[in-house]
């Protein structure tokens, strides 16, 4: 009779610390689930828990570095998760630790660069000469007739010239990976502002800038590759001609399709020859970009008192116009975009968030903050004297 109770009281002293147990891990589970659940719908906790929990707040002494010459005439340029320093037709390539990787002996004084992704594109500006890097590696050198204005590249490292000679106004020169020419499109009076190519190298689009009379007029054209390697005169496929009211300051090939034009009052999206406005520039707009993968972002500036004024970053994708918001309680200086990242300088303080509204890094710097670059994985601000390299 003792071991039958003994036993009992030990089969129900074991339930007991499984119900514990049990109830103890389901309370976890909820409250793990309410915080997840908060930290993304409040943004007020979430900012907390970026810079307090998840320690995403760095300052000069917490990033790597890079010293320069101040008696050189630095350009500095990253790329993936490269940065490189141009000078006396030297190119250096640095880690992201700051660590020189390689150096490369290039033919070109004043740069123009571009990249998209591991690739890096490199023009001698108003002059003739371009090549490409992919990584650390050199790919290939090109020299173009005329004098180039401008270059753009694609994830797969298509590269387009603008260039411009005493005949033709504008040259667009398509050239693939391996820096072979794909085709040459001529414009005889058209003055090309901008250019892209689309991610699956089938289309070139450009735009045009007419000052010659009283009211400005821009144009955006289409090219098919496809059309101009068959038949160059049928090459551009559309041609879209805005209002006259509108000034177009650049455009760029998003990742499915969209064909985004920033103008002085809007943005507008070209897809299958149909043109959808996704923003009117207001007053209080402050900064506009379309330089991202899949979104357009704008500065919305709102004043809260007599000298106080906050910002909100509004970021709303190109497809389904689903818009995500990130709010500052300061004035924004400056703002930079690529692909997925958006930078926002507030003076000795940077926020880098991604194109959901989420808090990357926020670097905070003993001076004022006037340039900075974005790659795919970092983000550096270049002062006069170094670097500073932040890993996003």
């Amino acid at each position: 009779m003792k071991n039958k109770l003994k036993d009992f009281y030990f089969e129900k002293e074991n339930m007991i610390k499984k119900a514990i147990k049990i109830s103890t891990l389901v309370l976890i589970i909820i409250a793990i689930i309410t915080l997840v659940v908060i930290y993304f719908n409040e943004q007020k906790f979430r900012k907390w828990v970026d810079i307090n929990i998840l320690r995403k707040d760095v300052k000069t002494s917490d990033v790597s570095s890079i010293d320069l010459d101040t008696n050189k005439n630095n350009q500095i340029y990253c790329y993936g998760s490269n940065i490189c320093i141009l000078n006396d037709k030297n190119l250096k390539i640095y880690n992201s630790s700051g660590q020189e990787a390689t150096n490369i002996s290039i033919d070109i004084n004043s740069a123009i660069f571009d990249s998209n992704g591991n690739y890096l594109a490199m023009a001698e500006k108003n002059g003739q000469n371009i090549c490409t890097i992919f990584d650390k590696t050199f790919l290939w050198k090109q020299h173009l007739d005329g004098e180039i204005l401008q270059i753009s590249m694609n994830p797969n490292g298509y590269v387009a010239v603008v260039t411009t000679d005493t005949t033709y106004k504008s040259i667009i020169t398509l050239l693939d990976q391996n820096g072979k020419i794909v085709l040459k499109n001529y414009l005889s009076s058209a003055r090309v502002t901008d250019v892209t190519i689309s991610y699956d190298n089938k289309y070139i689009a450009f735009s045009e800038l007419d000052t010659s009379s009283a009211l400005i007029q821009s144009t955006i054209k289409i090219i098919s590759v496809d059309k101009a390697l068959e038949n160059p005169e049928e090459a551009i496929i559309y041609t879209y001609t805005a209002d006259a009211s509108k000034m177009i300051l650049n455009i760029n090939y998003q990742e499915k399709g969209f064909l985004t034009c920033v103008f002085n009052n809007t943005i507008e999206a070209i897809m299958q020859n149909n043109v959808e406005n996704k923003l009117n520039i207001e007053k209080n707009i402050t900064f506009v970009s379309s330089d991202l993968k899949e979104d357009i972002v704008y500065i919305r500036e709102e004043d809260t008192g007599i000298f106080n004024s906050k910002s909100s970053v509004n970021i709303i994708n190109t497809s389904n116009n689903h818009k995500n918001v990130y709010n500052i309680e300061e004035v924004i200086k400056e703002m930079y975009t690529y692909k997925d990242i958006v930078g926002i300088n507030v003076g000795t303080e940077m926020y880098f968030i991604n194109t959901k509204g989420m808090l990357i890094k926020k670097y905070t710097s003993k001076q004022e903050i006037t340039n900075v670059l974005l790659s795919d994985n970092l983000a550096i601000i270049i002062y006069k004297d170094r670097i500073h390299i932040i890993e996003l």
